[in-house]
């Protein structure tokens, strides 16, 4: 080999290992993931879109992310207000922390936040005991609630997450129950919560809790062996951990990427590298997204058409940014978006209703569907709305029968006026004539004419 070629060749080589080094640098795309769990799944929700996916659909222990099935359910079914006295039967459940005792009277609100907030196991089984009187009864509920949002291989057995035989999910479903979960604004406000303070009871000082999801606020996550410092990512606005009774981990955490709703899961990872992995798969994310906003929050489309109304139409707007994962390889001109109204639209309407939808289309294929809301309220109509006449059309017609009323009674007084006149000159006439007459035959007398 000449010296030429030899050149050539480590040139070659330098290229490929510096294009190599830099494929993996920070803030590159890589292929997959590197995570400790055995599952994962990472999921757009904004656009039904699986962005990563690894032994997703298989079942594992889900431990106390079913926390967050257990206070969805409390929420709807109890309120946040509601009064609840501790039954003796909450305090029978492995508690790391106990956080109620029997006879102690709390909130919904409190029990909630003690669930979320610090994974307490006496809380859970507390709301499933308030809601249906005993844990399994509400396991049941729980179930029925799983099938009905598109969960295919979950089973609850109880509240908590507390291991038991034949209580599984995936993490397929686990990104259903959570996007469900937080669904509901107040679970989701509370998911978000960095401390929240338990006032005294009649059995307990007041206490201050402090978010265990340490991705929404930054901190240490302390166990037996080690301590973990773990920054707050941003954009998680909510999340809930589990810990199964092998010291196994799983995550479950909502993340929004300026507009973009992501859900990522790991199961069966270490409590070391949890937080790890979980970083892990919202970087992976960020990186694959292509954000792409088709239209900004509040735009106007064409008016809605509505009944009854002091007005037949209202100004449509969207509710929220048209933002969505463009496609690798798509191009931003294949984005179309189609307005599609509510057909039986009536007044009377308040500002914020909604009127109908805006679906975002990607070539011929829907990835998005954004509420269209009234800019403003529109009153109920007078006695001729419902024929889709307006108010103003309603005063306008008035007016102009008014005026063709008016018109009408005026030429019939200028004919009326008219035809006196013609009278009175007729009769002018004939008195003229009559008067000519009588001059005439005078005058014939006065002369003795025969004629």
């Amino acid at each position: 080999m000449n010296k030429k070629a030899k050149l050539a060749v480590c040139f070659i080589l330098m290229l490929t290992i510096t294009v190599g080094f830099v494929g993996t640098a920070d803030g590159a795309v890589s292929s997959v993931p590197n995570i400790e769990g055995s599952i994962g799944m990472i999921y757009c929700a904004t656009g039904e879109e699986v962005i990563w996916a690894e032994n997703a659909d298989k079942k594992y222990n889900l431990a106390s992310i079913i926390k967050l099935m257990t206070c969805l359910l409390a929420i709807e079914k109890l309120g946040l207000d509601k009064m609840v006295t501790v039954s003796a039967e909450a305090e029978k459940v492995d508690r790391y922390e106990p956080m109620v005792t029997a006879g102690e009277k709390l909130t919904v609100r409190d029990l909630v936040h003690q669930t979320i907030l610090v994974s307490a196991n006496d809380s859970a089984k507390e709301l499933a005991i308030a809601v249906s009187g005993s844990e399994k009864k509400f396991a049941s509920l729980m179930n029925e609630r799983a099938k009905k949002i598109g969960c295919k291989s979950t089973n609850f057995v109880n509240a908590s997450g507390v291991n038991v035989a034949n209580q599984y999910s995936t993490a397929e479903d686990i990104v259903k129950i959570a996007r469900e979960a937080f669904s509901n604004k107040e679970l989701k406000k509370i998911a978000g919560t960095v401390k929240y303070e338990v006032k005294a009871t009649n059995k307990s000082a007041s206490r201050t809790l402090e978010n265990h999801n340490y991705l929404l606020v930054g901190g240490v996550a302390a166990y037996d062996s080690f301590k973990e410092k773990v920054p707050k990512y941003k954009g998680v606005f909510g999340g809930k951990t589990g810990t199964t009774d092998k010291q196994k981990a799983n995550m479950v955490v909502g993340c929004d990427f300026d507009g973009l709703e992501v859900y990522a899961v790991v199961m069966d990872s270490t409590l070391k590298e949890r937080y790890s992995d979980m970083k892990k798969l919202l970087d992976y994310a960020k990186e694959n997204l292509n954000r792409y906003e088709a239209f900004k929050k509040g735009k106007s489309f064409e008016k809605a058409r509505l009944k009854n109304g002091s007005t037949n139409k209202v100004t449509a707007v969207a509710k929220e940014a048209g933002v969505i994962n463009l496609p690798e390889g798509a191009s931003a001109s294949l984005v179309t978006s189609v307005p599609v109204y509510e057909e039986k639209l009536s007044a009377p309407i308040k500002k914020g209703d909604r009127v109908g939808k805006i679906d975002i289309y990607v070539a011929d294929e829907a990835v998005r569907s954004i509420d269209l809301v009234a800019a403003e309220a529109v009153k109920e109509g007078w006695f001729l709305s419902p024929l889709g006449i307006t108010n103003l059309q309603t005063i306008l017609i008035f007016m102009l029968l008014a005026l063709i009323i008016i018109c009408i009674i005026t030429i019939m007084v200028l004919r009326a006026k008219n035809k006196k006149k013609m009278k009175q000159a007729r009769l002018a006439k004939l008195r003229r004539a009559a008067i000519e007459q009588m001059e005439r035959e005078r005058d014939h007398r006065q002369r003795n004419w025969p004629y």
